[in-house]
């Protein structure tokens, strides 16, 4: 037998082995290469307001061309709010069984048991990071370091210049938290969220990464971005309402072509799964697309649920790009994110893989029916404000069916005609509402006194009890109250600072008066009228506790003598 050495191969031989070699090296690198995964979440920005879905004025190009080379979903759909939403991509799940169905009023955490995509993500070995809106809880342990999340750099509460955000926050220039930290911006909230978005991949390229780029645009305040205003009233708009927040469409459109425009220049566009997103519906905002819209205002219907979401992955989706019709949701993106990404999914998600819609493979289950539900209240209620989706078919309230491929804008109720279709979708809904938690066990609780976050800030923005100020506008008003439910989670002494305003803004509080209520811990104090907050100590023990604050008008006061501290940020001072 003759002894095969690289001294007696043909030099072609070598050459061919040599490259067949390099190439299975190659393959096996490549295939133990994670996909990056970034998602953009717009906010508040309606299904036909893109050029491509029939606006008749909003140019959105780099959008539409999105949509016609990657996957694009026509029948995706959303909680028709933001925390619910959020909860919805992060979880995979529906947001009443983590207690969230508001946006305010102590039901818009997400709790602290559910795991996030982060979480996850973070587990398999990514970078992870969050920019912009969050609104998902902003104590301890809601915050996004809490919930997986490596960077973060976000506004506070749900929306700018909302009650959790830096005091005078608006689009421009605006102050976000960083890392737990307040930082100044230069520029448009789009822009800077998306230099901050390419500049975390840029930094991480060399590892698989996920980044979640959250704008607050399109959502209100609305605030003519200069550029992009320009460029409209060079066009020859001149509607002085809609133009700013045309403008802000269309800087987002162009900040996702750029987004696109680095993946692609920098090598990542191949092995990066890219999902854009709106995270709701909006009723109809100048343009009337269904028939009855403007008149209908309740958010169990599609024109609140039905999003534009688009999907670009080349590893899949370059052979297969178009339209899919097929009925999907929020909840879809969690398990599609982790099948792309060779992660094992939790057992208890409601959303499914849209991967074989993606390869246009089998697998998808089309028999699937989709719960959406959001009572836009602090207590939960069956039926209400309640949509099961099947195919075509639209059960609202246990009340209405519709046909949206004959009746877009919903205004023929079927019910009577199709007897055992809505048996069938009213058993899937009572299915799900018979398996929740009491609400009781759903409600978050603030931590205090936690080693990893001793100091914590609350707002009246999450009293769960009360009233539910949520903009900065409420400060003018001295009249709400509200209760906390915190966990005090080491006993000793608490320092409670009582705030009409935040710290970054202090104006007086114009009390006489202040009290701070613990469970049966309670202690109260004296005030100049010019002083712009209260101090005050209490002894705790650990253990679940409604947490009240009160503020006294002076007695010459007209009307309600007492309100709730807005601000209150609460130190453990040891035992």
């Amino acid at each position: 037998m003759v002894k095969i050495t690289p001294e007696n191969l043909p030099a072609r031989l070598i050459s061919i082995l040599s490259i067949f070699i390099t190439v299975l090296f190659i393959s096996a690198a490549h295939a133990r290469v994670k996909p990056n995964v970034v998602i953009v979440l717009i906010d508040n920005h309606g299904y036909h307001e893109l050029s491509r879905n029939g606006h008749p004025v909003v140019q959105t190009p780099r959008i539409d061309r999105l949509s016609r080379t990657g996957v694009n979903f026509t029948d995706f759909n959303a909680p028709p709010f933001c925390s619910p939403s959020r909860g919805a991509l992060l979880t995979g799940r529906y947001a009443l069984r983590y207690g969230i169905h508001n946006t305010v009023g102590g039901v818009s955490i997400l709790h602290r048991d559910e795991a996030t995509l982060a979480d996850m993500m973070k587990s398999a070995g990514y970078r992870t990071a969050v920019f912009g809106k969050w609104h998902l809880g902003m104590s301890h342990p809601y915050t996004p370091d809490c919930r997986g999340f490596d960077e973060y750099f976000i506004h506070g509460g749900g929306g700018v210049s909302q009650l959790e955000d830096y005091y005078g926050n608006n689009h421009m220039d605006a102050t976000y938290i960083h890392q737990g930290q307040y930082v100044k911006s230069r520029g448009f909230s789009t822009d800077v969220l998306f230099d901050q978005g390419i500049d975390f991949m840029n930094r991480n390229r060399e590892t698989p990464f996920f980044c979640l780029i959250s704008t607050p645009a399109v959502h209100f305040p609305t605030l003519l971005h200069p550029e992009a205003g320009k460029r409209l009233k060079d066009r020859g708009i001149t509607d002085e309402k809609q133009l700013p927040i045309w403008s802000m469409i269309e800087n987002v459109d162009e900040n996702v072509g750029r987004l696109l425009d680095y993946l692609e220049a920098s090598g990542l566009k191949e092995n990066t799964l890219f999902y854009l997103m709106s995270d709701q519906g909006v009723n109809d905002r100048g343009v009337t697309h269904r028939a009855g819209a403007g008149t209908r205002r309740g958010v169990q219907y599609d024109e609140k649920h039905q999003v534009y979401c688009m999907v670009q992955y080349p590893k899949i989706t370059d052979t297969q790009p178009g339209d899919r019709s097929e009925l999907t949701g929020m909840v879809d993106v969690l398990p599609t994110v982790l099948d792309v990404c060779g992660i094992e999914p939790p057992s208890n998600l409601d959303g499914q893989s849209m991967r074989p819609l993606l390869a246009q493979t089998s697998g998808w289950n089309g028999e699937r029916k989709l719960i959406i539900q959001c009572p836009r209240a602090r207590e939960r209620s069956k039926w209400g404000n309640l949509s099961v989706k099947y195919k075509k078919w639209r059960l609202v309230d246990g009340k209405e069916l519709y046909d949206i491929k004959d009746d877009y804008g919903q205004t023929r109720n079927l019910i009577d005609q199709y007897p055992n279709l809505v048996k069938a979708l009213t058993a899937s809904y009572e299915t799900f509402w018979n398996e929740l938690p009491p609400q009781s066990e759903l409600l978050s609780a603030h931590v205090l006194g936690a080693e990893e976050a001793p100091s914590v800030r609350l707002s009246g923005m999450d009293w769960y009890e009360g009233g539910h100020p949520w903009p900065q506008q409420a400060l003018a008003k001295r009249t709400e109250q509200g209760k906390w439910r915190v966990d005090i989670a080491r006993s000793g002494i608490y320092r409670f600072e009582l705030r009409h305003h935040p710290r970054e803004e202090p104006r007086p509080a114009e009390a006489v008066k202040a009290s701070v209520t613990v469970g049966k811990h309670s202690r109260s104090t004296l005030l100049d009228v010019g002083a712009t907050h209260a101090v005050l100590e209490l002894k705790l023990e650990k253990g679940l506790y409604d947490l009240n604050t009160v503020f006294q008008h002076p007695d010459d006061h007209e009307g309600n003598k007492e309100w709730g501290a807005y601000y209150v940020n609460v130190d453990y001072q040891g035992e």
